[in-house]
């Protein structure tokens, strides 16, 4: 016997219904597939976002311009010989390279530079790709390795796989440079 029948159970007597005893289960679950259908149904156009940019493009951007920033500091550290030349040399070819794989997952409709926003917050001033002073091995390894903790975030914030995939696999090349930047 199950405790909605049960003799003497909580709140009840033999033969008599504890609790929602109206509804059947099927017609709850019934209901909850119509309606979701329903609202899932408003979803189902191609062009439901209504900006011209979409969430992963505003990450894909913002990931552009970071590494703009990077390049910018290590070719400092390169023209001012700041560091081991050989390894900053390989590093900056792997952030060129990293770039232009972000420049190419860019949607062809899209310019490969954003537009200037009118709309700009004043907290948040666009930094100047090209530092004062270079940055020895040791600020390039705290900049790798902050990038690296960005690069999760990054990932986690965009939908589509093979986006994610390929900032993760920067953020794992980072990851590489913060640790050889640190042993040299």
């Amino acid at each position: 016997m199950g405790p909605s029948t049960a003799k003497g159970g909580p709140g009840g007597t033999e033969g008599e219904r504890v609790g929602i005893g109206c509804v059947s289960r099927r017609t709850v679950l019934g209901a909850t597939a119509a309606v979701g259908t329903g609202i899932l149904a408003g979803c189902g156009r191609t062009e439901w976002y209504p900006s011209d940019v979409t969430p992963d493009e505003y990450v894909l951007r913002s990931v552009v311009r970071e590494k703009e920033r990077m390049v910018a500091r290590y070719e400092a550290a390169v023209a001012e010989g700041a560091g081991p030349q050989e390894l900053l040399e390989r590093f900056l070819e792997h952030h060129l390279s990293h770039l232009d794989a972000l420049l190419e997952a860019l949607p062809e409709s899209s310019s490969p530079t954003p537009p200037a926003e009118a709309d700009a917050s004043p907290s948040a001033p666009e930094e100047d790709p090209a530092p004062d002073t270079a940055p020895g091995a040791a600020g390039l390894g705290v900049l790798e390795a902050a990038a690296t903790s960005a690069r999760l975030d990054q990932a986690g914030a965009v939908t589509d796989p093979g986006l994610s995939q390929l900032i993760s696999a920067i953020g794992a090349c980072e990851a590489g440079h913060a640790h050889l930047l640190a042993e040299a």
